[in-house]
């Protein structure tokens, strides 16, 4: 109690405690040293036991989860992005405009709404990086290696749907945190609270991958042809990267965008050296962008299944 007064004593609720208690490193084996089940029965002790600034201390009520639906202003936000890629890609001749406009627009969704986050500027830089390669990274390794001209609207569909899938992100974003939250009152055991986080966390990355890959297929049917691994490991990638960074942990996520980076770049200058050959760019995108998005996603599975990673 003395070492964690202050977190203590502004706790709004035992589950809270809870979760402090396990960011601090405090496991069920230490909280039954200390004659208690688990994290959750010696949270709920010191809630009662430590008072409390400005209020009566009451028996904890179980917290409200929260709403999954987002406000009518953030689903505009999350939709802009994807009409402007759609516009530049039905309109060439004022795909430059439209497409500075979309860029913009992309900013702003990912700073508001559930998916916003305080990223430093080095990882804003990395995930910017890979959506410039995700249009103009493939093109640009063919033409480098000799493979063919430069185009620059081959991949303009494929990134349409993914800005596109900003919508469903938020949404599956939004879902997780919420359920994941819900399921602090429940659990009687930090075990018990992973378990049941990890489904629901396979749930939401499984839901924007179905949602990401629909939206790419409709985008290859309408223009004819479009990359789709490539695009959909970017979007996956993203995606996870988001969920660490949102719920405390963005140093994995920033390191995973960067390394991902520096390997799309790394691409570049072997399809520009004369005595490299590169990979074909949407081969290395996928590549690239896969693996990243599988190693996120093993740290996902162990830092957002601890109680410490849904604090109010």
């Amino acid at each position: 109690m003395h070492r964690h007064r202050a977190m203590l004593a502004g706790a709004v609720d035992a589950w809270e405690i809870a979760a402090g208690l396990e960011a601090y490193g405090v496991s069920d084996g230490e909280a039954r040293r200390l004659r208690h089940r688990d994290v959750f029965g010696l949270a709920e002790e010191l809630y009662a036991r430590v008072p409390h600034a400005a209020r009566v201390v009451e028996p904890p009520q179980r917290p409200a989860a929260g709403s999954v639906r987002l406000r009518g202003r953030d689903v505009a936000a999350h939709l802009l992005p994807g009409a402007g890629c759609v516009l530049a890609a039905g309109l060439p001749a004022a795909a430059g405009p439209v497409a500075a406009l979309a860029a913009v627009a992309l900013w702003a969704a990912l700073r508001r709404g559930p998916l916003r986050v305080a990223y430093g500027a080095g990882a804003a830089v990395w995930a910017y990086g890979l959506l410039a390669f995700a249009p103009y990274g493939p093109p640009a390794v063919a033409a480098l290696a000799g493979r063919g001209a430069f185009d620059a609207g081959a991949g303009t569909a494929a990134f349409a749907a993914l800005a596109l899938s900003l919508l469903p992100a938020a949404l599956l974003a939004r879902w997780f945190a919420v359920a994941a939250r819900a399921q602090l009152a429940p659990s009687h055991g930090l075990a018990e609270f992973a378990d049941a986080v990890r489904p629901r966390l396979a749930a939401a990355l499984a839901g924007y991958a179905a949602a990401l890959t629909g939206l790419l297929l409709l985008a290859a049917a309408m223009a004819g042809s479009a990359p789709l691994a490539g695009p959909a490991a970017l979007g996956m990638l993203l995606f996870t990267a988001r969920l660490l960074a949102v719920h405390g942990h963005p140093g994995p996520a920033a390191a995973g965008l960067a390394a991902a980076c520096a390997a799309e770049a790394l691409t570049l200058v072997l399809a520009a050296a004369p005595t490299h050959t590169a990979p074909p760019g949407g081969t290395a995108e996928a590549a690239v962008c896969g693996a990243a998005a599988l190693v996120l996603a093993a740290q996902a599975f162990r830092l957002l299944a601890r109680a410490a990673a849904h604090r109010p």
